[in-house]
């Protein structure tokens, strides 16, 4: 080969081919003779390496100036139709966190927000608000982090559940809801009480948020209450479907499952309702603290370090889990739990397959999205526990 080589090659080339690893190289040669001729193929091709599929780096880690309250989440930039990052400290401080983790503003609250925030268009003109509680007010800020009047409002006595927000048609006609024990308010676009929804008062205290849940053409409102009841009303606040059975309520949401409602007990007996408020139950003996997330088509559980998805099941290691969280990103489902005793980050795809490079160190359960639309996926969650990190999965 090095023959035909000097033969064919200029001297440069051929000293270029000397300076050069050879193990870089694929190199492959042909002769062909015959009488009075012969012909040569040379052929040198640099090695292609496969890029390696799902490598995970840290992109950035913000330090708060306290511990985190609650769990980072992302929203999204109306200006740049990116995402960033929302977190709370425990001194009650707001964070706006871009995507190159710089901190945008910090806000002073009165109080730790309950559950997620969510993004509103109060005005339909693209421009996004952030809307929660706190323990004793309901507060939607704008994009500079500046209360948008007359949302500031605040509910003697405390003790307000999670902000519920509806947007029955897509509209932006929103509806508001804040719980705070047996009492009921629904808010419209302008913070005006809707007049015309009528259940302002239940017969024991509201656990959660209501959910909202659209079947077909119809609108369901579900309420758990303390005493065992699961109310599942029409846009005005009338029953529309009865369920007659007292379910001692875990700590689990409830969720639209194959056209049905599904909310588990205490015991861990999951219970399926239909329209008409038949109940089938089926007992699957979990803990008290087990967790439970759906979509129209997924059932997703865990219970102690066993993790269910679609009826497959995955041992983790013992350790002490969240409740599992469900996301859809690019037309593919990804399960996320996280053990917060040895803070290890899981990600399963739909068929409880793991994710290439999982677990990895984390604090808290994550958000993941495609945050600057690379189709290429990020994930945020608590660093110990005065700080963010973002990951990248590429």
């Amino acid at each position: 080969m090095e023959g035909i080589l000097k033969m064919h090659c200029t001297k440069e080339l051929f000293d270029d081919f000397d300076k050069t690893p050879a193990s870089d190289y694929i190199f492959a040669g042909q002769i062909v003779a015959d009488v009075n001729f012969y012909h040569t193929n040379i052929i040198i091709q640099k090695k292609y390496k496969e890029k390696v599929r799902n490598t995970i780096s840290a992109l950035f880690r913000v330090e708060l100036d306290s511990d985190l309250a609650t769990n980072p989440q992302f929203v999204k930039n109306h200006r740049t139709n990116k995402k960033e990052i929302v977190v709370q400290d425990q001194e009650n401080n707001l964070y706006l966190i871009s995507t190159k983790g710089k901190i945008l503003w910090k806000k002073q609250l009165n109080g730790k927000i309950q559950g997620k925030i969510s993004q509103v268009d109060l005005y339909k003109n693209g421009r996004l608000q952030l809307a929660f509680t706190t323990g004793n007010e309901f507060l939607i800020l704008d994009r500079n982090g500046k209360e948008v009047a007359p949302f500031t409002m605040n509910f003697p006595g405390g003790n307000l559940n999670e902000l519920a927000v509806f947007d029955y048609e897509g509209k932006k006609n929103y509806r508001f809801v804040v719980t705070q024990g047996s009492k009921v308010f629904m808010y419209n676009s302008k913070g005006k009480i809707v007049r015309g929804f009528k259940y302002t008062e239940t017969a024991s205290p509201v656990l959660a948020a209501p959910k909202h849940i659209r079947i077909g053409n119809k609108d369901y409102l579900i309420f758990m209450l303390e005493n065992g009841d699961l109310k599942i009303m029409n846009r005005v606040g009338k029953p529309r479907v009865k369920v007659n059975e007292k379910i001692e309520f875990s700590s689990n949401s409830t969720y639209l499952y194959k056209n049905n409602f599904i909310v588990t007990d205490k015991k861990g007996t999951l219970y399926s309702i239909d329209t008409k408020g038949k109940v089938s139950k089926t007992r699957f003996n979990y803990s008290e603290d087990h967790g439970l997330d759906a979509t129209s088509k997924t059932l997703v559980t865990n219970n102690e370090n066993i993790l269910s998805i679609k009826g497959k099941d995955v041992t983790l290691d013992l350790g002490v889990y969240t409740h599992p969280h469900i996301f859809y990103v690019h037309d593919k489902i990804y399960v996320s739990v996280t053990d917060i005793q040895s803070q290890k980050v899981y990600l399963f795809d739909s068929n409880a397959i793991p994710i290439e490079n999982f677990p990895v160190f984390g604090y808290s359960m994550i958000d993941l999205d495609d945050i600057d639309n690379d189709r290429k996926i990020e994930f945020v969650c608590k660093d110990q526990e005065n700080a963010l990190v973002l990951y990248k999965i590429n």
